[in-house]
């Protein structure tokens, strides 16, 4: 015990000194998650919102109900309807200050009524993608409905427009107007109602509130952290067997456990704290309940010392210092990209989100989204914890045969 607390002190002792890069540790994963949190900030916010020009020539009642159209109900939270001449709607449009410009013809009502063509020119702005579609859609729905509207009382219409029936009097001409328009009505309606397959008509889920984008970054980000900590503390090894430690150790039976085990420890609390900070101000960020900060705490301290076994395992097997840090850092940067460092796995293809959760970065960053995530604390599941208990067991375990087997001795 004795050993142990000595081995912790020590590191602790020697890695406070180097501050430098104890804040790099921490700087890097903070200004990277900075920048992404900030980019995706604004994901999901206000509605588009976009100008129609309309160019009516016509300047008819008819006209008018369809550049009116453009401004009602939903629709008219997303555009503003504003009417101007050819020549300033042309020129807005070149500026690309509105999202479309209508243009309807001098004409338009007389055509329409004499069911004779017609061309209404719509221009939309190439530079956005949304709301040129809605444009193009709304005009499309109302020559449809115009149409339609045309075959069924295009009579009618054309009878109140020439304004009388063989001269009968006012009110008798507004009666049969109106008992033909009935009659219509009455014989299209046998053919909508009732519809011809019976629907049923099953009420959505209610909606769960929605994970704002940039929070599933904060697990990858925190993981950032732990993955460079856990990397530049394991390298200390390469430290302890210049200075001869390693070597006594190896002869003095029963030391080595103690060592290996303070040095986790030790290891362990640098990478609680610098994870720990990132975690913190995450949860300020995001507005996280601070009651899952323990468990999340917990899950960050025992994956550091998985990982720092790991990474100390592997410099371990490699010939010196600088192939241990070759191949730690040939192996980081993959594990970060595929792990969810840098994308989350919400935004990657499943096949690729599945192999990114299996590996080990990727397995603690997933486990650590259903914590911060989840409705209630400790989500994280017993076989989990096992398997990351497992993962710092099996990596000191390793680092102690290589201790043993020739890396102390050298």
């Amino acid at each position: 015990m004795s050993l142990f607390l000595a081995s912790t002190r020590k590191d602790l002792a020697r890695w406070r000194q180097d501050t430098n890069a104890l804040l790099l540790f921490l700087a890097i994963p903070l200004l990277i998650g900075g920048l992404i949190t900030v980019l995706m900030s604004g994901s999901g916010g206000a509605k588009p919102h976009g100008t129609v020009l309309i160019v009516d020539q016509d300047d008819t009642f008819l006209s008018g109900v369809i550049a009116g159209a453009f401004g009602q109900g939903e629709l008219g939270e997303l555009l503003t309807v504003k009417k101007v001449t050819v020549e300033d709607g042309m020129a807005n449009m070149d500026a690309g200050e509105a999202s479309g410009l209508l243009i309807i013809p001098k004409g338009f009502t007389d055509a329409f009524f004499d069911k004779q063509p017609v061309t209404l020119i719509l221009k939309t702005n190439p530079a956005q993608t949304i709301l040129p579609g809605i444009i193009s859609d709304v005009t499309e729905i109302l020559l449809d409905a115009g149409f339609y509207a045309q075959q069924l009382f295009g009579e009618d219409i054309a009878t109140i427009r020439d304004g009388n029936l063989e001269g009968l009097p006012d009110d008798v001409f507004v009666s049969a107007i109106a008992v033909s328009i009935q009659h219509k009505i009455e014989a299209s309606g046998s053919l909508l109602f009732p519809p011809a397959m019976d629907i049923d008509i099953v009420p959505p889920p209610p909606e769960q509130p929605r994970i704002p984008y940039a929070l599933l970054f904060l697990p990858g980000v925190i993981l950032l952290a732990l993955m460079f900590a856990a990397n530049g503390l394991a390298s200390d090894y390469w430290e302890e067997r210049e200075h001869g430690t390693l070597r006594r150790l190896v002869y003095a039976p029963g030391q080595l456990t103690a060592f290996l085990a303070g040095k986790a420890l030790a290891a362990g609390l640098v990478i609680t704290l610098i994870g720990g900070v990132t975690l913190v101000i995450g949860f300020l960020y995001h507005g996280i309940a601070w009651s899952k900060l323990p468990s999340s705490l917990a899950w960050i301290a025992i994956s550091g010392v998985a990982l720092f076994s790991w990474f100390g395992a592997l410099q371990m097997l490699a010939g010196n210092r600088r192939s241990g840090n070759l191949i730690t850092s040939m192996l980081l940067f993959p594990l970060l990209m595929a792990g969810g460092s840098f994308f989350p796995f919400a935004a990657l293809p499943d096949w690729i989100a599945a192999l990114g959760r299996r590996t080990p970065n990727g397995f603690i960053a997933d486990r650590l989204t259903t914590e911060i995530t989840s409705a209630t604390t400790w989500a994280i599941d017993i076989q989990s914890w096992l398997i990351v208990s497992t993962m710092a067991v099996l990596g000191l375990a390793l680092c102690a045969w290589r201790l043993q087997t020739g890396f102390a001795r050298n």
